[in-house]
């Protein structure tokens, strides 16, 4: 039976001049198994995006017979999670399509249990690794159950074990009589498939079965490389001139709330090296990777190395934020003094490096590339900073075969050049272009004696110097605590506490938050404020918050009430017994008082939101608020949109501040935040906020199409 059936579709992006897709014709019968392969920019996300109803084509006709829309997973994972708890992110769509409680359960639980995330069910999304919010994601559109399924790029940032785990739920949902279209690099994961169909510039080029498709070598070579990545064969050269350690890592530890995450962390990297770092989805090596360029301070170990390395993200996109993509190429060196002539030389050779032609794309929208031309435009943009030591995390991710070598062999280049090149992958094949390989598995956990041996003459001629968090990058570290704090707690090792408040449920928690909480912001005397905050108090004892954690708090936002109570106590300065005076500045018993209720009201309100996020989980909360609105859903009242919006906020509330996380790391990468000081960091963080706020607008636009996706209306 016919599903799907596109007559002559055409398709371009407003205030394009260049249409996306041209004269597109095929039809999809139910149970197929289709790959959609080409190369970077060739029109394969558009397409999937028409066939999954987010756009409408310019031209020609699309009908889908059984007319239910097809379920899509988006490139990036991080945008199409609408919920901040796992298990509440898989039920969104289930419960979108109306189904009962019990449904929803066991859809929920089978869909995560299919993803391997089922020991991650009641934990908060944003807490995930890359990997695992891709596995998230597509559990989410699977609970849907969609008869046509679309994968757009679903693998890429998954390890070998996970991309298998995930291919066989591809192929177990396929076998039971669903239509699997799924747009892939991979060439490996085009063998599966019965169909393949081919894009060139926008154009088919080729539609048919994947074995007549292996066969076509004009067509193939044109997708695929018909290369292997070459191997780094060494010479003696080699070993003369490559023995020279420029970074060195000895019994580094980290840890993400008292959880280890890295112990015993030990290696070296030589100069005129490249070497490449595997490991698992989630086992810290972005992690790993921003402490050794300064983001983050490690909790004990040793960092020496010839320079501070510079870091290319994982998250491409969220480093870019220049309308056109010469100028945030030329971003870094800007803020390095580069300038002119130079300049414009570095900005060439880096894009050309990259695989992005300087004539062809400096001049072209940053957001209008697709995503693997995001990717190497971030790499183009940490190669022009011209250093001698590189890190670059999954690289590769989302590239099709040819640019994949390209970069590789950019990587090589850079490295006979005399850089020293660290690079993480998923994929085995990817090593070979290195000089050494590391695994994480065998350089974390693991002594000082137990690392690569490194040549300690030459360690001395080359005077590692210690290498050291960016002193700005204590931003970064505030932002996480506050949001630890604005956040509703999601710990669940906390549940079995006998503490009194822990037992309470979820409605009286709230009511018993609700309560405190509008009693500090409207009371007006002493005394009830007085007898209010000493109840707070006791709420944060009976909770067992430790002094640790308040401290933390109060630390973060002491400044900020100290500076709005002396603001309040400026008001009322001319107003009761004059206590002290010099000049036109003067104090009164009246602005005294002011000022202690203002403390006192401020350190009530800081207790009462930490005792209520430390025993309280999101999934309590959302319960808590369902339970206090059901009467107005007994008249008709929609309550169950106001739940959706809180949702939403739990979960939009952290992307933004990951995405301002971004921005700070990519200011203090290319140099425009790294060495400022004084008053001079105001100045340049307000410069942050453009860039935040035209991803937020970006964000809120695929928060829109992730709801779509899951059938919300």
């Amino acid at each position: 039976m016919t599903q799907v059936q596109l007559e002559h579709v055409s398709f371009s992006y407003p205030q394009s001049k260049t249409n996306a897709l041209s004269d597109i014709s095929f039809s999809i019968e139910q149970g197929e198994y289709i790959a959609i392969v080409g190369t970077n920019g060739s029109g394969k996300s558009t397409l999937a995006r028409i066939l999954a109803k987010f756009y409408e084509t310019t031209s020609g006709t699309y009908n889908l017979y059984d007319k239910e829309i097809p379920g899509i997973v988006f490139q990036s994972p991080k945008e199409q999670i609408v919920s901040s708890i796992v298990n509440c992110d898989t039920a969104f769509g289930p419960e979108n399509l109306g189904l009962s409680k019990a449904e929803i359960e066991l859809r929920t639980i089978e869909c995560l249990s299919l993803v391997s995330l089922s020991h991650k069910a009641l934990s908060r999304t944003n807490e995930l690794s890359l990997g695992q919010t891709q596995r998230l994601a597509f559990a989410g559109i699977l609970a849907l159950f969609p008869s046509i399924m679309i994968l757009d790029e679903v693998t890429a940032m998954l390890d070998p074990v996970s991309k298998d785990e995930l291919m066989m739920c591809v192929n177990q949902w396929n076998k039971k009589g669903h239509t699997i279209i799924h747009i892939t690099h991979d060439e490996s994961e085009v063998l599966r498939c019965n169909r393949v169909i081919a894009l060139e510039k926008g154009k088919i080029i080729f539609d048919g079965t994947s074995a007549d498709f292996m066969n076509d070598k004009k067509t193939f070579e044109k997708i695929f490389s018909p290369e292997a990545i070459p191997m780094h064969k060494k010479t003696d050269g080699d070993d003369k001139t490559k023995n020279e350690t420029s970074l060195s890592v000895e019994n580094l530890c980290f840890n993400y709330d008292e959880n280890p995450l890295i112990k015993n962390l030990s290696f070296t990297l030589k100069k005129g090296t490249v070497t490449a770092l595997t490991g698992s989805s989630g086992c810290g090596k972005s992690t790993l990777f921003e402490i050794l360029a300064g983001l983050q301070k490690p909790m004990d170990g040793k960092i020496s190395a010839l320079e501070r390395p510079v870091l290319a993200l994982q998250e491409s996109e969220a480093a870019l934020y220049r309308t056109f993509a010469g100028d945030d190429v030329a971003f870094g060196p800007i803020n390095n003094g580069v300038k002119n002539k130079e300049l414009l030389e570095t900005v060439k050779k880096s894009m050309n490096l990259a695989g992005l032609p300087f004539k062809d794309y400096a001049n072209r929208g940053t957001f209008q590339l697709s995503g693997g031309e995001k990717r190497k435009l971030s790499l183009a943009g940490l190669i022009a900073l011209n250093k001698d030591i590189m890190i670059f995390d999954e690289p590769t991710a989302g590239l099709d075969s040819k640019s994949k070598i390209k970069v590789l062999s950019t990587l090589r280049q850079l490295a006979d050049e005399g850089k020293t090149i660290l690079f993480s992958t998923h994929r085995m094949d990817e090593i070979r272009i290195a000089d050494f390989h590391l695994n994480w598995e065998e350089i974390n956990y693991c002594k000082k004696e137990n690392a690569v041996p490194e040549n300690d003459d030459a360690k001395a001629e080359n005077q590692l110097k210690p290498i050291e968090a960016f002193s700005n990058s204590k931003l970064l570290s505030t932002l996480k605590k506050s949001m630890s704090i604005l956040s509703v707690s999601s710990d669940i090792k906390n549940k079995d506490k006998d503490e009194p408040v822990w037992k309470l449920p979820s409605l009286l928690k709230l009511i018993l938050f609700t309560s405190l909480f509008i009693c500090a912001m409207f009371i007006k005397n002493l005394l009830p404020l007085s007898i209010l905050l000493f109840s707070n108090i006791a709420y944060s004892f009976l909770c067992k918050i430790s002094p640790k954690k308040f401290g933390i708090s109060l630390k973060i936002f002491l400044p900020w009430i100290l500076i709005f109570g002396i603001i309040e106590a400026f008001v009322y300065r001319d107003i009761g017994y004059i206590l002290w005076e010099w000049g036109i500045f003067r104090i009164t018993d009246t602005a005294i008082n002011q000022f202690i209720f203002f403390m006192m009201r401020s350190l009530s309100v800081i207790l009462c939101i930490t005792s209520y996020a430390f025993t309280t989980t999101e999934r309590e909360l959302i319960d808590g608020v369902k339970i206090l609105l059901y009467p107005l859903s007994l008249i008709k009242i929609p309550v169950r949109y106001f739940i959706i919006i809180l949702e939403i906020i739990f979960r939009f509330i952290p992307l933004l501040f990951d995405e301002l996380s971004c921005i700070i790391k990519t200011q203090l990468i290319r140099g425009s935040y790294s060495k400022v000081k004084g008053i001079k960091k105001f100045f340049v963080f307000t410069t942050f906020l453009v860039p935040l706020l035209l991803q937020t607008i970006r964000k809120a636009q695929n928060l829109a199409d992730a709801l779509t996706a899951r059938r919300f209306s």
